[in-house]
């Protein structure tokens, strides 16, 4: 239970490190992906670069 909370904030993470590198908001996708978990990492994947 203990590695719940550690876990998702590495999703979050990973998500805006992704996103990020795809000329997306990074805090906003570390809230996607914090609360979704691996959705949100796969979304983040899958999006387009902006621009």
């Amino acid at each position: 239970m203990e590695l719940i909370l550690p876990l998702w904030f590495v999703f979050g993470i990973i998500g805006a490190w992704i996103a990020t590198t795809k000329g997306r908001s990074g805090c906003g996708w570390f809230l996607i992906c914090g609360l979704l978990g691996p959705i949100g990492i796969l979304i983040a994947a899958i999006i387009k670069k902006k621009g």
